[in-house]
């Protein structure tokens, strides 16, 4: 510091000790003044500068940040609606002015004034001086990595707190943080359509496969986006055999419902179709989904679909999709039986005709008995629900495969997984971006599950049928082979009471053990075709052999699994010709994303240097001496290149011009409240409330105890339905 050849104490430093210093450059007599203010414990600002006929600057002057006074109109403006600011500007003379010597070719002190009309700041108040908190490019470097892999800015801020070793330390405050990356966000997120749709052109090149359209309106503002890369369009053609699909909320700052269409992969676990924002929920919507979903897909249709039951969504598939076979969500149903008929055991009647299979007759005998019983005959949500059994009941449904679930948990399951990347204030752009990070944890955990059938076997010899459970571990990943493994434990309580033996065919009449009034099952085994049937249709449901097989297996003394029972999406092998990389998945060509690339190349670099540095005070000591002099000649090699020019992989992408960004749309979700609306409830007396399901005050349907555990007891899956 400059003071040192002074030959006084900061603190000490009067007028006359000042005018006369000479300081080589403008930067280094600015630098000075902040370090010199810093010490006493007051905020700088820049005040006047002066420059010659040329543009030249020969004057320039700093003063104290509480010079001057504020403008009254800021204080006396009656439409005034937040609280002002803090005054801090009360007419503090502290400043400090250096000239430019054309003699000396050096800058002159002309003018010091040490004395100030106000308190000084304490050595723990200094750091919330305004001019003295910055946060440094390396830091906010990193705070962008670790913002785009998902991490909250307020976890980044405790992130900092702790690496430097305590709050003050940090060099800025948490609101700084907040604005340093909202700041390098403004110019990108202010033409949010436009970054989108070139985000998604972009990904063209490192994904040829990689799909995506979308639509705008008469404004040409966006409105409808769908897209999905190359290895969803694989998945599809692998595990396309079912389809599920749900809207979530709350994803994006436009409020645009996003839709994720999923399915089950060879491991049992959710894979992604595709993604769509939309701007509303009507059939037109989803009409237009489901059209660019089946272009994307080769105009291959899936052979089921599960969805909630929303209308919109019924429409569109029975004009695009009339041969599938459609369910609607179980859970959805029992959930409004709780809303419509308000008596106790309705629930689990339902539940056992949605989950049991009856002949039709039958079925219609135990509908209408549920309807005396009930005293639900009238009820006219229970027409309707009848009308539309052909999507909810076991009865019309069973033999038809539905990625093993007879709700959208697995979309419920999904959208919760991608709330933890997903914010409401996120632009469009980055919300895409999130999805992606979201969809690339999700591949990475089944390439663990990969990983481990492939470097791994299960223990074996656990059942009486060792010989077939070795050849399911054999083809078969670890989840599905563990599910068969159970239906063939489970096969020890069944017997053969009835072998019927022909030509060319053999019928076991299986009944469970001590169990009577259990439905007797028929198994079929061709011997020739080697393919065996249960009329229980497990398999076609479920998509592995049922016990009632396994039990006829074990009658028949055979080794080998029949051919039909063995479905190649539970194969191990069925995805091996697909190579690909988890951390392609993740890859987006943007100028941003380059020197991100970069600063994380030697992130981990820089932690093994800090690490050894800790172990020892020599080794810290050798450390930060290697640093000085690194961080010296790495300066001058930044100031000799210049700024680097900013490419994306020398690709030329369309540009989506005049695409403008959505107008917020309002989902079916409850609509906010106003402030005003908010006082008002809150000065009403509160009125007991009295739930419609047990009929007792302190809370309502939604939250009521007794609701939720008839939903869970309704919900629970129970292999004794295919008894």
């Amino acid at each position: 510091m400059e003071s040192a050849n002074i030959g006084k104490d900061p603190s000490d430093l009067l007028e006359e000790d000042m005018v006369g210093v000479e300081f080589k450059s403008v930067e280094e007599a600015e630098s000075f003044y902040h370090i010199y203010s810093k010490i006493i414990g007051f905020s700088v600002r820049k005040n006047q500068c002066r420059k010659n006929q040329a543009g030249i600057v020969t004057t320039r002057s700093w003063c104290c940040s509480n010079e001057g006074f504020r403008r009254t109109k800021y204080i006396k403006n009656p439409n005034r609606v937040r609280e002002p600011r803090s005054e801090i500007r009360i007419g503090c003379r502290a400043m400090f002015r250096v000239c430019y010597s054309k003699i000396t070719k050096l800058w002159v002190v002309k003018e010091f004034r040490a004395n100030h009309n106000h308190c000084m700041a304490t050595d723990m108040q200094k750091h919330f001086l305004r001019s003295h908190r910055k946060i440094s490019a390396a830091e906010l470097e990193q705070a962008k990595l670790l913002k785009e892999a998902g991490m909250k800015t307020s976890e980044i801020w405790n992130l900092f707190v702790h690496q430097n070793g305590g709050w003050d330390k940090v060099g800025c405050t948490k609101k700084d943080l907040y604005n340093s990356l909202a700041a390098g966000r403004r110019g990108v997120d202010d033409l949010d359509a436009n970054t989108t749709l070139t985000f998604l052109q972009s990904k063209l090149d490192i994904d040829p496969e990689f799909f995506y359209a979308y639509m705008v309106d008469e404004e040409s503002r966006l409105t409808h986006l769908f897209w999905a890369d190359g290895a969803s369009r694989f998945d599809y053609e692998l595990f396309g055999d079912s389809l599920a699909f749900d809207s979530t909320y709350k994803t994006n700052r436009c409020q645009m419902p996003l839709v994720v269409l999923v399915g089950s992969n060879n491991h049992g676990m959710t894979c992604v179709f595709g993604f769509a924002l939309i701007q509303n929920e009507t059939a037109e919507t989803y009409t237009w989904v489901l059209q660019k979903f089946l272009e994307c897909m080769k105009d291959k249709l899936p052979e089921t679909i599960l969805t909630d039951g929303c209308r919109s969504m019924n429409k569109a598939i029975e004009d695009l999709m009339p041969s599938v076979v459609h369910r609607t969500c179980s859970w959805h149903i029992l959930n409004n039986a709780i809303k419509h008929v308000h008596e106790e055991g309705f629930v689990g009647e339902l539940r056992n005709l949605i989950k049991r299979y009856y002949s039709v007759d039958e079925f219609d005998l135990r509908w209408n008995k549920m309807l005396l019983d009930y005293i639900a005959e009238k009820n006219e949500w229970a027409k309707a629900l009848y009308s539309s059994r052909h999507q909810w009941a076991d009865t019309h449904l069973r033999g038809s495969y539905f990625g093993g679930s007879t709700a959208t948990n697995r979309c419920e399951s999904m959208n919760a997984f991608l709330k933890r990347f997903l914010d409401e204030k996120l632009p469009l752009w980055r919300a895409l971006q999130h999805c992606e990070h979201g969809l690339a944890a999700l591949r990475y955990s089944e390439l663990g599950k990969h990983a481990a059938d492939k470097l791994s076997m299960p223990v074996l010899k656990r059942t009486s049928m060792s010989e077939i459970e070795e050849q399911f571990a054999s083809i078969y990943t670890r989840n599905m082979f563990l599910e068969v493994r159970n239906q063939i434990t489970r096969s020890k309580k069944y017997n053969v009471i009835r072998h019927h033996k022909l030509k060319a065919l053999d019928i076991c009449t299986i009944e469970k053990y001590l169990s009577k009034d259990h439905p007797k099952r028929k198994v079929t085994f061709k011997r020739i075709e080697r393919e065996m049937s249960c009329d229980c249709y497990w398999l076609e449901t479920k998509g592995i052999p049922c016990r009632h097989v396994f039990a006829a297996m074990k009658h028949l003394h055979l080794s080998d699994i029949p051919r039909n029972i063995i479905k190649n999406r539970w194969l191990k092998e069925c995805k091996d010709i697909y190579l690909s990389s988890p951390d392609a998945q993740r890859r987006f060509v943007n100028p941003d994303m380059i020197s991100s690339k970069r600063y994380g190349g030697i992130n981990s670099q820089a932690n093994l240097f800090l690490y050894y540095c800790k172990k020892s005070p020599k080794v810290q000591q050798r450390g930060m001496e290697l640093m000085s002099t690194l961080l010296v000649e790495m300066q001058k090699m930044v100031e000799d290149v210049g700024e680097e020019e900013k490419t994306i992989n020398g690709a030329v992408h369309e540009v989506h011009d005049g695409i403008k960004e959505p107008h917020p749309v309002a989902t079916k979700g409850r609509p906010p409240q106003s402030k005003s609306s908010q006082q008002n409830s809150s000065q009403k007396s509160a009125k007991a409330r009295i739930c419609r399901v047990c009929k007792k005050s302190g809370h309502d349907y939604r939250n009521c105890k007794v609701r939720k555990r008839k939903c869970e007891e309704s919900m629970e899956e129970d292999d004794d339905d295919f008894e």
